[in-house]
C-alpha cells in the first residue's frame, strides 16, 4: 500500500498512476492554440500517438519550464498538478491519457489504438491491492484493503465483457492479503498475507505471512507466519525466484491501516524464504518501507520500491477531503524516500543457489507519491493517468497486453501495444 499517482512504464512497471480528471479530446483549433508558451520557447506539450485515447507528448522530458512554474510538494499532489502558467501547452498534460516522455519508445508501447477504460467496475472507496491473473480460468483475482477488513476477495471474470465480478472466500479464509503472485509451475496463488489478528470470526486466528491458495477450488494453506517465534510485520508484496524462493517486503501497514493488533517486533526489511526446506534469512534492511518487488527476466537483477515517505502516525486521518473511507494512522513526509531500487543478483554456496545481493543504486524516482507494486514488462517510456490512485497493476489476456490498475476507489482497464510477460516462461536467461 503507497499513496501512488502515476504510472510510469521502461522495462519495468511500477504501480504509481495518477488521479488526474477523466481526460477528453481536444478539438483543432483548441489543441494549436494551447501549442506555445508566452516566452517564444517550444511548448512543453504537444498532441501525439493515435486517436482512440488522447495522448501527448513532453518535449525533452519537461526538463525546461518557463520559470513561473511552481508545485506543491505534497505528495498527494501529481505531476499534473504542477503550475506552468506561461505556457497553455500543459493543459494537454493535465487532460492527457497518456503521457509520452520519449515519442518513439512511447508510442511503441501504445501501439496503433490504444484504449482506457475507466470506472467499468463499480467498487468500494477502499485500497484494492494483490492483483492476480490466473490464465487457465481467465480470472483476475483483486483484494480490498483497510480496517475492518476483509476475508473476502474480488474474483473478475474476464470471459465476460465488462467483466462479471463477485466476491470469493478462501478456505480457511485468509485476512487481508497486500500482494499475490501466480506461479504457474504449481498453478497456486501466493499472498503477501498482513492481516495479523488474533481473532476474527467464527475463531478463526491468524498470523501476518505467507499462503497460498488452489485458484479452482479456492482451499488455502500456510508456508509462512512467523520468524523463529517473533511476528513478521506484515507481508507487503513478493515475487518468486529462479530457483523456487519466494522473495518478500514486510512492513508496517497493517498496523497503519488497523488491521493488525501488533506493532512491529522486527526491522522492516526485504526477505528470502526457501519453501522446499522452510529457511527464512533477512536479505536487505536499508529501506525505510520496502513494498513492491520483482526480479528481471534472467533473474540477475533484483528490484524494490521504497515508500518511505509514508510512515505511522500515532493520529489518524481520514486525508484531505475525506480521501479514505476510514482513518488510518498514516502521515507524509514529501522529502522521505519513494524510489525504486535495483541490486546484482549471483549465486553461490555449495549448491550455487544461495543468492547474495550486492550493487545496490536508485534506478527511478517516482514522479508523484510513492512507488507501490511493480512489474516487469517488455520496453518504452509512458505515463498512463487514471481516475484513482493506483497500488498494483496486473496483466491479463491471450496476448498479455491488457494492463489493470487497481487502488484506491478504483479499477481500470489498459489495452495497448506493451505485453506482460508470460509466467510460465518468466525467466528466459536462467543459469
Amino acid at each position: 500500500m503507497a499513496i501512488s499517482t502515476s504510472l510510469f512504464a521502461t522495462f519495468l512497471v511500477a504501480a504509481v498512476a495518477s488521479a488526474s480528471p477523466t481526460a477528453h479530446v481536444l478539438s483543432p483549433n483548441v489543441a494549436a492554440r494551447l501549442a506555445g508558451n508566452s516566452s517564444g520557447e517550444s511548448p512543453v506539450a504537444y498532441q501525439c500517438g493515435p486517436k482512440t485515447a488522447n495522448v501527448t507528448c513532453i518535449n525533452r522530458y519537461g526538463s525546461f519550464l518557463p520559470p513561473s512554474f511552481s508545485r506543491d510538494p505534497d505528495p498527494a499532489v501529481g505531476y499534473t498538478g504542477t503550475k506552468v502558467p506561461d505556457d497553455s501547452s500543459w493543459e494537454l498534460v493535465k487532460q492527457a491519457d497518456f503521457v509520452l516522455f520519449d515519442k518513439k519508445r512511447g508510442l511503441e508501447i501504445l501501439g496503433p489504438a490504444p484504449k482506457i477504460h475507466r470506472g467499468i467496475i463499480s467498487v468500494l472507496n477502499v485500497i484494492h491491492e494483490a492483483p492476480v491473473y490466473v490464465p487457465e480460468l481467465n480470472k483476475l483475482f483483486v483484494t480490498q484493503d483497510g480496517p475492518p477488513g476483509n476475508l473476502s476477495i474480488l474474483s473478475l471474470d474476464l470471459n465476460n465483457d465488462p467483466p462479471t465480478v463477485s466476491l470469493v472466500e478462501t478456505d480457511p479464509p485468509i485476512y487481508q492479503p497486500t500482494g499475490g503472485l501466480y506461479n504457474a509451475k504449481d498453478g497456486m496463488i501466493y499472498y503477501a498475507v498482513h492481516g495479523n489478528n488474533a481473532s476474527l470470526p467464527g475463531g478463526l486466528q491468524q498470523h501476518a505471512g505467507i499462503a497460498r491458495v488452489n485458484p479452482k477450488t479456492l482451499k488455502a494453506e500456510w508456508v509462512l507466519n512467523n520468524y523463529h517465534g517473533f511476528n513478521l510485520a506484515g507481508p507487503n508484496d513478493l515475487t518468486i525466484d529462479d530457483v523456487g524462493d519466494i522473495w518478500f517486503t514486510d512492513t508496517d501497514y497493517a498496523y497503519v491501516l488497523g488491521v493488525s493488533e501488533s506493532p512491529k517486533q522486527l526491522q522492516l526489511s526485504t526477505w528470502r524464504f526457501r519453501p522446499s526446506t522452510g529457511q527464512i534469512q533477512i536479505m536487505d534492511t536499508s529501506l525505510s518501507y520496502p513494498n513492491g518487488i520483482a526480479f528481471s527476466r534472467d533473474g540477475r537483477t533484483l528490484y524494490v520500491t521504497d515508500s518511505g515517505l509514508e510512515s505511522y502516525s500515532p493520529i489518524p486521518t481520514r486525508g484531505a477531503g475525506d480521501f479514505y473511507n476510514y482513518p488510518i494512522n498514516l502521515q507524509f513526509n514529501s522529502t522521505g524516500p519513494r524510489s525504486i531500487f535495483a541490486w546484482d543478483v549471483a549465486r553461490k554456496g555449495h549448491d550455487g543457489k544461495h543468492p547474495v545481493i550486492t550493487g545496490k543504486r536508485v534506478i527511478f524516482q517516482a514522479l508523484e507519491g510513492a512507488p507501490d507494486g511493480l512489474k516487469v514488462a517488455a520496453n518504452g517510456i509512458a505515463r498512463i493517468q487514471t481516475s484513482h490512485p493506483v497500488e498494483n497493476i496486473q496483466w491479463s489476456g491471450r496476448d498479455l497486453k491488457t494492463l489493470w490498475l487497481v487502488g484506491v476507489g478504483g479499477i481500470t482497464k489498459v489495452e495497448f501495444n506493451l505485453a506482460g510477460p508470460d509466467l510460465a516462461h518468466y525467466y528466459n536467461g536462467g543459469r
